[in-house]
């Protein structure tokens, strides 16, 4: 019931909804409190809270923690925005094409009201160096030569390296936006978005400018970010909700029904044409999304399915009870505990998206050959 309540709040802070069905409890209300905490979407239900007739309102005590929260969530926002102006001009001054993704380009998306209230984590960025076609192949091996002498790299994997910025805001280089399992749509996804120029146009957040993703083409990218995640570790709301609000976005701009067919065909030729019906779903019944912004016609079966993965796994799948607690006993034991946990939590979903389960153990497996074996220095 409580989740009930916690769906109904979510859709009164995005306005498809005008008030709850009944008042909640004092319990209920901090349950509802823990639950937004677990999908990190705190803030923006604090939008919620001011939208509701003052007999809704929560109890006093409850309130004042969860505007504490949100000022933090707010002034987290403000940080991690200059964090990310700082570091692309960076990029940009040293001979790097450069790309926001997802995180803070998504406020853009919003109403103004709710932009720094959304749950900001790190910096994501996706760099290629200015070069001709003759040096593509040395693009990662050139990036990470550039982020060892200015930064302190702490983590690398196939799709990106990161580090941590000086006011503590941790950031992601990518070399690649990112991946399916399946070979085939990987490559197919990987040439999409091979010309970042393509991609990218400049966009103002809090009055600062970054470069970021367009929309018509973070339709495809943000689908594809929700899809990865689902397979790899899970996904939850926060990911959701900025899908609602890019494809409001997408839209307004785009009004033409020709947009989402061609949009659409893009979807299906990446192998995404499934996911999309269930997202679909998700959208128009977990927050009430309007069916003339929706991609396509949604898919109620494989939409339940992915509801139920959402509100289970809550953010990036952190709270999902099915991953449990790794083994202790060193690094390799933990990481084997994690993929087999992983492994099993995924055979869930081998009837909906074999491919991308039956793959994802083997391009793991390729990744991690790529890391230990350095095959970036050989233009892998």
């Amino acid at each position: 019931m409580t989740q009930s309540l916690f769906v109904e709040l979510l859709q009164v802070s995005i306005g498809t909804r005008e008030e709850f069905s009944r008042v909640p409890t004092a319990v209920e209300w901090h349950e509802v409190f823990d639950e937004a905490q677990r999908q990190a979407v705190a803030g923006i239900l604090a939008c919620g809270i001011e939208r509701l007739p003052k007999g809704q309102q929560p109890p006093l005590d409850l309130l004042v923690q969860w505007i504490g929260l949100t000022l933090q969530i707010e002034q987290q926002n403000k940080l991690t925005t200059s964090v990310c102006q700082k570091v692309c001009s960076q990029f940009e001054e040293d001979g790097f094409q450069v790309c926001v993704l997802k995180g803070q380009a998504n406020h853009r998306y919003y109403p103004i009201e709710m932009r720094n209230r959304r749950n900001c984590g790190d910096v994501d960025i996706w760099v290629s160096p200015m070069s001709d076609a003759r040096r593509k192949k040395d693009d990662v091996k050139r990036t990470l030569e550039y982020v060892d002498k200015h930064f302190e790299r702490d983590g690398l994997c196939w799709l990106h390296c990161n580090f941590t910025d000086k006011s503590g805001v941790p950031v992601e280089v990518h070399f690649h936006p990112s991946f399916f399992s399946r070979p085939k749509y990987n490559r197919r996804f990987q040439n999409y978005f091979s010309d970042m120029s393509r991609c990218v146009e400049p966009v103002m957040i809090d009055g600062v400018e970054i470069p970021a993703m367009k929309v018509e083409e973070d339709v495809i990218y943000q689908m594809n970010h929700i899809y990865r995640h689902l397979i790899d570790e899970g996904v939850g709301l926060r990911q959701v909700v900025d899908y609602y609000w890019l494809l409001r976005k997408f839209n307004d701009e785009r009004l033409s029904v020709k947009d989402k067919v061609t949009v659409m065909e893009t979807v299906s030729w990446l192998g995404m044409r499934k996911f999309a019906g269930a997202l679909m779903y998700v959208l128009k019944e977990l927050l009430g999304m309007p069916s003339k912004y929706l991609l396509c016609e949604p898919s109620q079966k494989d939409g339940k399915f992915l509801m139920e993965e959402i509100l289970m796994s809550g953010n990036f799948g952190q709270q999902d009870p099915r991953m449990g607690q790794l083994a202790s006993g060193g690094y390799m034991k933990s990481r084997v505990s994690l993929a087999l946990r992983r492994f099993k939590r995924n055979m869930r979903f081998l009837t909906s998206y074999p491919g991308e389960v039956i793959c994802e153990p083997v391009v793991r497996m390729q990744h991690f050959a790529w890391k230990k074996l350095e095959w970036w220095r050989y233009g892998g």
